[in-house]
């Protein structure tokens, strides 16, 4: 049992009578063994076998998480978006991330359609409100909304010019549920 050590997936790292399996291990037949590629260590105090990544660990969506999602679909009474990145973290995201926004999860006022609201192709802010059996988010709240979206008939970005989004190539002007702080934030941030 040498710590700071690499370890392979399966690699032996202790036996079940020096220490118990913690994150990172499994116990097989009395051996505990490296679940992942990482460094072995032992957390002392709870005589535990630990293998720390050597690389992080793609975000897990949780609820509460404040997301970035590109709308897929507009429907009657929901948003069809992809969650594409959670605000403050630098990985990739594991799992399903096909989220739906209710109609009812838009806006604290009362939105009729969501046509009127959205558009495909819009980057939204979004906080997911429930992971599991299905992904859902909701935009209610300044802070949260259409942070950049583009002309429906051009295709050119959207400026804001009060409530409305002007689009300076063809002069088509559109209606979005934007965020405080539409067109100023920077999408290579993340």
């Amino acid at each position: 049992m040498i710590e700071n050590k690499i370890v392979l997936p399966g690699d032996q790292v202790s036996t079940s009578e020096e220490l118990s399996p913690g994150e990172g291990t499994f116990e097989e037949d009395g051996i505990i063994r490296a679940a992942r590629l990482g460094v072995f260590s032992i957390d002392k105090k709870f005589k535990k076998a630990l293998v720390k990544p050597l690389t992080s660990i793609p975000v897990m969506l949780k609820k509460g998480d404040i997301v970035l999602a590109e709308v897929t679909s507009v429907r009657s009474n929901m948003v069809i978006a992809n969650v594409i990145h959670v605000v403050g973290e630098k990985r990739q995201i594991s799992g399903d991330t096909n989220g739906t926004l209710h109609v009812s999860e838009i806006s604290k006022g009362y939105v009729k359609d969501p046509s009127s609201e959205y558009a495909p192709g819009d980057i939204i802010r979004a906080r997911i409100t429930q992971v599991k059996p299905s992904l859902q988010l909701e935009t209610r709240g300044r802070e949260l909304g259409v942070i950049k979206a583009m002309c429906t008939r051009c295709r050119h970005p959207l400026v804001r010019k009060g409530n409305i989004l002007e689009c300076e190539n063809c002069r088509n002007r559109e209606r979005r549920k934007t965020a405080i702080d539409y067109g100023e934030y920077d999408l290579n941030k993340f």
